[in-house]
């Protein structure tokens, strides 16, 4: 099975950290927004808990990118695309090439930036994903599985 790209560790770490700054600016805005507006504020053993729980779920967050990259694998044969992932609840998730009906490329922000594709496999029912792959990585995956599925389609 294969790995994704290397960059794809960076880009869960900034997600990790868009989400530690998100938490931080809710927090700190009801610490000091609350009193501002209301006559209510927070007591202190409420704002140790969030902060405690944003640094947990923060180190867990950045602890666990590692592992989930070295878990992530996926692989393209002839009658099925295979996509492992999970940490605590690992799944291995085959997909019938014949029910696959498109091949997306999607690319947001953080992806164009380090030149990277999400391949999003459409069946009838669900779609699957490949979280990042490199431009000519996930141009040869789409051609690869379109083609497939057009020869699987024709021989069913």
């Amino acid at each position: 099975m294969k790995a994704l790209p290397k960059e794809i560790k960076t880009i869960w770490y900034i997600v990790e950290a868009i989400g530690t700054a998100v938490g931080l600016a809710v927090v700190i805005g009801l610490q000091v927004f609350l009193p501002e507006w209301t006559d209510w504020t927070l007591p202190s053993w409420v704002l140790v808990l969030l902060y405690a729980a944003i640094a947990i779920l923060t180190l867990c967050g950045f602890g666990l990118v590692h592992y989930r990259y070295a878990i992530y694998r996926y692989r393209v044969n002839e009658t099925d695309i295979e996509i492992k992932k999970g940490f605590f609840f690992r799944r291995l998730t085959a997909i019938p090439i014949d029910r696959i009906q498109n091949v997306d490329l999607d690319q947001g922000p953080l992806l164009q930036l380090f030149h990277l594709q999400k391949v999003v496999l459409v069946t009838g029912g669900s779609h699957y994903e490949v979280e990042a792959l490199t431009h000519d990585e996930a141009i040869a995956f789409k051609d690869q599985v379109m083609r497939l599925a057009k020869e699987a389609r024709h021989e069913a």
